[in-house]
């Protein structure tokens, strides 16, 4: 007998979590031993709880399973225990205590809640947007409208709510899918316990403890913490790529705290909405359990009805989560797949697998910068279109420079980081432009906008699911620091006042006019790779290429430019059947290259020219269809508008 009349009572083991039932409260939890295992039940206002011990009979292995009867209504909120030490139940869906962002919390004064809310999800459906069709755009959820700068209102800043205002803009760029960085619980400071027994507890970001473990230099332990002389300073980690609490959603992330779990699920559904599908990265350890993994995406896909998840860190997650037949409608991202063990050497009827390898980035930043030898890995990486996944295609990612920045600094300014500029990359592939840094000169800032369209229009015409990362699309810098994890400040925010100064003001504008090109024509957004020849007969390849003559590019190391058309006739009649022709010059001298001759009735018109600062693709003729003049380092898109003229053949006497 234990107080409140509660009794133990046999209960299967799994699935793991405390949840109630109708007679009580499920109990389903694994320890490191197998004695003085057992669960503190609170009420609301009771800090010191209700402990329970579990009896040998509940024990298989480590985990125990038991189930509480009795007056168990009065309980909200519980921690597992351990030879007397509270811990967090790893598969607690909803955590409070961290609500305060940058507060340290020491795991005793959390607790897990024991009731879930309910939601009315109304007509929600996942929007379901294949690879071919979608366009990408990845996000902080606090970094993105935590800035004055974003407009919103202070309460909003930085939550759930402030990213629901911001929909009706994410969904003017084109986007169809938001990739979130980690948005599940987790502490975000990690402070060791010091010599003399005391602890950092509560101080505020920036606060200093007295420690008598370091002697002068610097020392940056492995939990981000930084050391000087004798003096021990906590670090924020802002980006929250580590291990967390996989079930429950950021709190500190909520407007209001208390229902973050509420918040986010009114962001999905506004998200799908809107078109829009939610794409949540995780970041496990490789001693993570199948149990764990499969789990907690199940959860968040059943319960806050995300559409997929971009797996970091383990490189056994992958394999689980593919395995797992509940799952296999979701998107999943990593770095490779086995195919031949997921797909038993078939091809899927829907790739749900997509790809999220640096391959473009590299070679796409070497060819806009100017390499030798940068054009082969270039046109490789257009091409890029597996049967088995998608491939999701990105020049920036939230690791190494903003776009602003790439083409704004060739080394990385770190140092506010605390680790003396060694961290982050040094293989940045960027080029200043010819100054380093900010600058006022009219010269290199509309070089670097030039560039940052090059970029762009390359992105917007690779094969792969382009993605962008929130901010680029109008020049948002974080003044060349490249690894900005634990700078939850004005660098790490979205600064949403560089839309309209800095770079060219256009440039957002001109992202959408290429998103809506790229999604108008199917020749453009192909769901099969491209297979470089005539198979229809119709006189040209499906893609081909070209340079300062026609059908003769040159692919030499030493090569800087290439024209690559794409022959609108292998599409349906009833769809767009245009030509186009994208001329790649990122030398640093004008070149004129040859364009291919149209069927007749068809004429090349310009379309686009990252030369000038128009934010548009505006139509206009060409004189000459037989050559283009392309400015240094620029592209021009070209396209071919008109309808082909069936030959006549007469044979004996008829018409064909």
């Amino acid at each position: 007998m234990m107080k409140n009349n509660l009794k133990q009572a046999a209960s299967r083991p799994y699935p793991m979590g405390v949840s109630r039932t109708s007679k009580g409260i499920r109990v389903c939890a694994a320890y490191k031993g197998k004695k003085d295992c057992g669960i503190v039940l609170f009420r609301n206002s009771d800090k010191k709880g209700t402990r329970i011990l579990f009896s040998e009979n509940s024990r298989y292995g480590k985990v125990f399973c038991s189930e509480i009867v009795g007056e168990t209504d009065e309980f909200t909120g519980y921690m597992l225990y351990e030879n007397g030490e509270l811990f967090v139940d790893p598969y607690a869906f909803y955590i409070d205590g961290l609500d305060r962002w940058g507060k340290n919390v020491e795991p005793e004064n959390l607790r897990c809640r024991l009731d879930e809310t309910e939601y009315d999800w109304g007509q929600d459906k996942p929007p379901l947007t294949k690879y071919e069709d979608s366009f990408v755009y990845t996000l902080h959820v606090r970094g993105y409208t935590k800035a004055p700068s974003s407009g919103l209102e202070l309460k909003k800043r930085g939550t759930y709510k402030g990213l629901i205002e911001k929909i009706p803009y994410i969904k003017s760029l084109g986007v169809t899918a938001v990739e979130l960085m980690p948005t599940y619980e987790m502490n975000v400071l990690d402070i060791p316990k010091l010599g003399n027994g005391s602890n950092s507890g509560n101080m505020p970001e920036g606060s200093f403890l007295n420690d008598n473990r370091t002697s002068g230099k610097i020392v940056v332990s492995d939990n981000g913490l930084i050391q000087k002389g004798n003096s021990v300073r906590q670090k924020i980690n802002f980006w929250g790529y580590k291990e967390g609490y996989y079930f429950a959603p950021r709190t500190a992330y909520a407007m209001d705290s208390q229902n973050a779990d509420l918040e986010f699920k009114d962001m999905v559904r506004m998200m799908h909405k809107n078109g829009i599908e939610v794409i949540m990265q995780f970041y496990f350890n490789d001693n993570a359990s199948e149990d764990l993994v499969c789990g907690a995406i199940r959860h968040w896909v059943f319960n806050y009805h995300i559409d997929g998840v971009h797996l970091k860190g383990s490189y056994t997650a992958p394999g689980m989560v593919c395995a797992d037949p509940a799952l296999s409608d979701i998107k999943i991202w990593y770095y490779g797949f086995d195919y031949g063990r997921i797909y038993g050497g078939k091809a899927p009827a829907v790739r749900t697998l997509g790809e999220f390898k640096p391959d473009f980035m590299y070679a796409s930043r070497r060819f806009l910068k100017g390499d030798d030898n940068s054009l082969g890995d270039f046109i490789k990486a257009m091409l890029n279109n597996n049967a088995e996944s998608g491939c999701i295609n990105y020049i920036c990612d939230y690791e190494g420079f903003r776009l602003a920045d790439l083409v704004s600094y060739e080394h990385k300014r770190n140092e506010t980081n605390g680790e003396n500029n060694g961290d982050g990359t040094v293989n940045n592939l960027s080029w200043n432009c010819g100054i380093e840094g900010k600058t006022r000169k009219t010269a290199i800032l509309e070089l670097r906008a030039k560039q940052i369209r090059n970029a762009l229009t390359m992105l917007m015409f690779s094969q792969g699911t382009p993605m962008i990362f929130g901010g680029d699309e109008f020049g948002n810098s974080q003044d060349g620091n490249n690894n900005p994890y634990c700078q939850d400040n004005a660098t790490g925010w979205v600064d949403w006042s560089q839309a309209e100064k800095g770079f060219n003001p256009g440039i957002t504008e001109y992202l959408k006019a290429l998103v809506k090109l790229r999604f108008k024509y199917k020749i453009l957004h192909e769901s099969k790779a491209f297979k470089l020849m005539d198979y229809k007969a119709c006189g040209y390849p499906d893609l081909s290429y070209h340079g300062i003559e026609a059908w003769r590019p040159d692919l030499s190391n030493y090569s800087h430019s290439i024209g690559m058309l794409y022959c609108g006739l292998y599409e349906k009649a009833d769809k767009e059947q245009d030509f186009f022709y994208v001329a790649y010059n990122m030398h640093w001298n004008p070149v004129t290259f040859a364009l291919p001759k149209l069927p007749d009735g068809m004429t090349w018109h310009v379309l686009g020219d990252t030369d000038t600062a128009s934010d548009n693709l505006k139509m206009h003729s060409v004189k000459d269809q037989t050559k283009i003049a392309c400015a240094e380092r620029s592209v021009k898109i070209l396209i071919g508008v008109g309808k082909p003229i069936k030959k006549t053949v007469k044979k004996a006497g008829k018409t064909k």
